[in-house]
């Protein structure tokens, strides 16, 4: 069958630091004065100029050469960024231990990123830690409430399927939908979801349109995926084969594997689209050469972490599906 708003990993966003492409470009020289002289401030500034090659070729080394000094002053910012290097193995040795140390010391300081990517890594059992969802919701609970949307979804995302905390749909909603006004596209599909099932809010398709098509802006392939099944089988849309077929191509050519049986199945049928076996096997042969929708969707959106898929196989064919 298949599924309107897929719910095959549960996934964790872990965004990297990035400066608006609005912002202007930093005066590198200025900074380089400031940061030599032992300026805290100008140090984690230069080091955000490295990593983002703005006003500077990008230098992932240099990056972690300045972050390391305003980090080794308590700086959290840095020691943030810092981290999230030694996680990646980004201008030094990937250190996943070291990168725990620099979360941790961040998250003390009320750094609500730090405080999320501790979280994951508590999700995730990294740095030779044991699972511990608990430890991960209460991170994810200090995040939240600075109003911060990653730590919004992913709190709504344990509460969804019930780890670390007593399962509470309407949580889930309330949180993703909090996250979703700030523009989280994951929040936005997942929210656009629980209207179309009605799943700890009003069962409401306008609504899941509405955030389907607020995530599908950010080319989210889940919400393009979504949209296509709505207008397939005109649910809060009047049916139109053709627009789901346009949706779905984006979904499958952005690699979403449902997306891409969904819109073979279309070809099969001669539905939306030309009738053509060939055009439905390829996308077919697509789907099964692809690899497991375990997070790696997200990458475009900044290199999310998944939890394990085997965590909530059965969600989806519990509720509402």
């Amino acid at each position: 069958m298949r599924l309107s708003a897929p719910l095959c990993a549960v996934v964790v966003t872990l965004f990297s630091l990035n400066l608006c492409s609005a912002e202007r470009a930093p005066n590198v020289s200025h900074l380089l004065k400031h940061a030599s002289s032992g300026d805290i401030d100008a140090q984690f500034m230069l080091g955000r100029a490295y990593e983002t090659g703005r006003g500077v070729a990008q230098d992932f080394a240099e990056a972690a050469h300045w972050y390391q000094k305003a980090a080794d002053s308590g700086n959290p910012g840095a020691q943030t960024n810092l981290a999230t290097l030694y996680l990646r193995g980004m201008g030094v040795t990937r250190d996943e231990a070291t990168a725990l140390k620099w979360y941790r010391r961040a998250a003390s300081q009320g750094e609500p990123r730090a405080e999320i990517d501790l979280g994951c890594m508590y999700v995730n059992g990294q740095a030779g830690l044991e699972r511990d969802y608990n430890e991960a919701a209460r991170w994810f609970t200090k995040a939240a409430a600075q109003n911060v949307p990653r730590g919004q979804s992913n709190l709504a995302t344990l509460y969804l399927v019930g780890l670390g905390v007593r399962r509470d749909l309407a949580k889930a909603a309330g949180l993703f939908l909090a996250a979703a006004k700030q523009g989280n596209p994951y929040s936005q599909a997942k929210i656009a979801w629980m209207h179309k099932e009605g799943l700890g809010v009003r069962q409401d398709f306008s609504k899941s349109l509405k955030w389907n098509r607020a995530a599908a802006r950010h080319r989210y392939p889940e919400a393009l995926n979504n949209l296509g099944y709505l207008y397939e089988h005109g649910i809060g849309v009047p049916a139109d084969a053709a627009q789901a077929a346009e949706f779905y191509r984006q979904a499958a050519e952005l690699g979403l594997r449902q997306a891409q049986r969904n819109l073979a199945l279309l070809y099969s049928e001669g539905k939306g689209v030309p009738k053509d076996h060939e055009e439905a096997q390829r996308w077919l042969a697509k789907a099964s050469a692809a690899a497991p929708e375990d997070g790696s969707e997200a990458n475009a959106l900044g290199g999310e972490i998944p939890i394990d898929p085997s965590e909530i196989a059965n969600l989806a064919a519990g509720e509402g599906h």
